[in-house]
C-alpha cells in the first residue's frame, strides 16, 4: 500500500510547479533537490537554481498520460508520460516528456531529491510504410 502522505507530497510537488508556489515548493524539495536533464546534452539544475527559475516557469497545459509508483522502504521511484506545454525563462519548453522523480522519506517526511526529465523525440521508422 502507498503512504498517503507521500501521495499529498507528490501532488504538493505537482501543485507547486502549477502555481509557481515557492514557499510549497520548499517544504517539498530535498535539501540537496536537482533537476537532471541528459537529452540534448547533461545538465544539472540544483535546488537553489531551480527555486530561482521558478517564477518564470509557466505551465500552460500538463498531462499525464501513464504513470508508475513503486515503493521500497524510505525510497520512491515514480516514472511517468506526460504531454506539456510550456515556457521557461521565455523558451518553449513543450512536448511529450518521460519524467522520472525519487522520493526519500527523511525525518518522517517525503521529499523529493532527483527530477529526470527527457523529451521524447525520435524520428520516423526506417523501413515502415
Amino acid at each position: 500500500m502507498i503512504d498517503d502522505a507521500l501521495l499529498t507530497q507528490i501532488t504538493n510537488f505537482d501543485r507547486c510547479v502549477a502555481e509557481r508556489d515557492k514557499e510549497l515548493a520548499e517544504s517539498v524539495l530535498a535539501l540537496d533537490y536537482a533537476l537532471v536533464l541528459v537529452q540534448p546534452v547533461l545538465a544539472v539544475m540544483p535546488r537553489s537554481r531551480w527555486l530561482e527559475v521558478l517564477p518564470d516557469y509557466v505551465v500552460h497545459s500538463y498531462e499525464v498520460q501513464e504513470k508508475s509508483l513503486d515503493v521500497r522502504g524510505t525510497c520512491a521511484a515514480m516514472i511517468q508520460r506526460v504531454a506539456m506545454r510550456a515556457t521557461v525563462l521565455g523558451s518553449d519548453r513543450s512536448g511529450l516528456f518521460v519524467i522520472s522523480d525519487v522520493w526519500l522519506l527523511e525525518n518522517d517526511e517525503w521529499r523529493i531529491w532527483r527530477r529526470h526529465s527527457t523529451p521524447l523525440v525520435a524520428g520516423e521508422i526506417p523501413g515502415a510504410a
